[in-house]
């Protein structure tokens, strides 16, 4: 498949991660961040079946089917509470895994009995070896306040959370792959920080915005 935007670091595809992934070469590391709440299909892909994914305002939130993790030695994917079993699941295939949390100190102030919305999760799958960075970096939970987006993307990360995860699972000139690209926060920190990257995503806006971002056209959308 031709790219749709390739830089020396940056490779984007636009398209399903299903069809694309097994035409990659191999990668060093996944960093990703997948639609939230389960309501996948049964198996066969980075996907279930496409029609059993909740539609909402143009963007996807029916959650995922992690089978497409068991094709990656090392990954770390970000996920909601009631993703959790099924992910520490896949990752209990790999040697080793850990849950990491992204502590928010500014929540948006909504409770209605239950908990504030201040934490999501990264569970990381990898192998013995592939942990890398001192002390200080290789905490378990990462604070760093939401908000102040760099796109209009409904689920942007912010770069600081990335870039720590980035150091943490892989090392300069190694390849990264995002399949669930978005606006390419992942692929950014990647070639900011000396490693190559590989993004895919379905929706083309996002694709044309990651690719400014890469070719640095446009430093705020």
């Amino acid at each position: 498949m031709k790219p749709y935007y390739q830089d020396s670091a940056v490779t984007i595809y636009h398209g399903d991660c299903r069809e694309i992934l097994p035409t990659l070469p191999r990668v060093d590391l996944v960093l990703t961040d997948p639609p939230y709440e389960v309501h996948a299909g049964k198996g066969g892909g980075a996907f279930g079946q496409r029609e059993s994914l909740v539609m909402t305002g143009g963007f996807t939130d029916g959650g995922c089917d992690y089978e497409f993790l068991s094709r990656f030695d090392n990954w770390f994917c970000f996920c909601s509470r009631q993703q959790l079993r099924d992910l520490l699941s896949a990752a209990s295939n790999r040697s080793r895994f850990n849950l990491l949390t992204w502590c928010k100190p500014n929540p948006v102030p909504t409770c209605n009995n239950k908990y504030l919305p201040d934490v999501e999760y990264v569970v990381h799958g990898f192998e013995k070896g592939r942990l890398f960075g001192g002390i200080r970096i290789k905490s378990s939970f990462i604070v760093h306040p939401c908000g102040k987006k760099v796109t209009k993307h409904p689920n942007e990360k912010p770069l600081p959370v990335i870039r720590k995860l980035l150091h943490l699972g892989s090392l300069p000139g190694e390849l990264v792959l995002d399949p669930f690209m978005g606006s390419g926060t992942t692929l950014l920190a990647a070639k900011e920080n000396g490693r190559k990257a590989i993004g895919i995503e379905l929706e083309e806006k996002w694709c044309e915005i990651a690719a400014r971002r890469m070719s640095q056209e446009v430093l705020a959308l």
